[in-house]
């Protein structure tokens, strides 16, 4: 799970062009270094705000649909095919992240591609030196790394610098690395990043470094602590039934205007239920509680990829817990594994 190692990054004036090592399609007399190239740049985008068209009406929870609910494809792949042979076999891609290439994205977004079957360490190297991702402003020190035998992963080491423009070019296919190439392309909007230390239960949302509102919170109570660490936005609803079948403390709720942080369930919302504990004390479930005001104003404002950093919880996130998770990995053992570099 945790991963190191240096990678030199090198600031092009108008863009940064980031390979796992050399061979990747540009030239680069820094073995196992970072090679880099000027690439045209953007202009900035617009501060667009995104609509989430799935989300529900607020009907019982007889009458929602299972997207209203929140279903979700399954993460798992079990493809019906016998187990690669690696030396003569393409890797299958189960899931690639980001997907949408017009809508903006946050600057914690994390680049992560989950093949079907373990890839051997000897194969990871050829992939990472096949993708190249590439910027629109210079964004320091970078690399792919592995977090697992089947996750792919690429972040800089701090967070994207907002109004980016972002591409990898990937040159698998043709290589017979994998069974196609993805198609990864993403902006970066403004910056905007929501920290919450659990001893003082107020956050603070900074958009470009200026602090644009204080937001009282309830955290986890004992035994339902919400996870320190790195989180992003992945899914947004207006309306979320949440369920606990128990048997300790169950419930089945419909909670307005939800956000979702992790895959196993932790969300900042709406909780009217919980007004008088909002920066007073954590008596949450797990989620981060909020005013309506508060969570409508999330819930019209925030981009899949903004970070939500939660502090001094005592219980740390598991770096699997959506991509915004691999944040929380730290630097010397991210690089670690990054085969190219090896």
């Amino acid at each position: 799970m945790r991963l190191a190692g240096v990678i030199a990054g090198i600031a092009a004036l108008a863009a940064v062009a980031i390979v796992g090592g050399v061979a990747l399609g540009l030239s680069s007399p820094w073995t196992g270094s970072t090679a880099v190239a000027s690439i045209v740049t953007p202009s900035p985008v617009e501060d667009d705000v995104l609509v989430d068209d799935d989300a529900s009406d607020g009907a019982e929870p007889v009458a929602y649909t299972a997207e209203q609910m929140g279903a979700e494809a399954a993460r798992s792949y079990t493809p019906d095919i016998n187990v690669l042979e690696w030396d003569k076999d393409p890797a299958l891609i189960s899931t690639i992240y980001p997907t949408r290439v017009k809508d903006l994205y946050g600057v914690g977004t994390v680049i992560r591609i989950e093949f079907a079957y373990p890839v051997p360490d000897k194969q990871k190297a050829k992939l990472e030196q096949a993708a190249t991702v590439t910027a629109s402003k210079p964004f320091g020190i970078a690399a792919w790394s592995w977090p697992n035998d089947t996750t792919m992963a690429f972040r800089p080491k701090e967070f994207w610098p907002a109004y980016t423009d972002v591409k990898v070019d990937f040159d698998w296919k043709k290589n017979g690395l994998a069974s196609y190439d993805p198609k990864v392309k993403f902006r970066v909007g403004r910056e905007l990043i929501f920290t919450i230390p659990a001893d003082k239960l107020v956050g603070k949302v900074k958009r470009d470094g200026v602090t644009l509102r204080k937001v009282p919170v309830s955290l986890g109570k004992p035994t339902w602590e919400t996870a320190s660490g790195v989180k992003t936005i992945l899914e947004r609803y207006e309306m979320k039934r949440m369920v606990n079948p128990g048997p300790r403390e169950p419930y089945d709720v419909n909670v307005p205007y939800a956000l979702r942080l992790t895959p196993s369930g932790e969300y900042l919302h709406a909780a009217p239920w919980n007004l008088y504990n909002l920066g007073v004390a954590s008596t949450s479930h797990g989620c981060t509680n909020m005013s309506m005001e508060d969570a409508i104003w999330f819930y019209e404002n925030a981009f899949e990829g903004d970070p939500v950093i939660t502090e001094g919880t005592g219980v740390d996130l598991d770096w699997y817990e959506g991509p915004g998770a691999m944040w929380n990995i730290d630097w010397a053992d991210w690089t670690k594994r990054s085969f190219s570099l090896a």
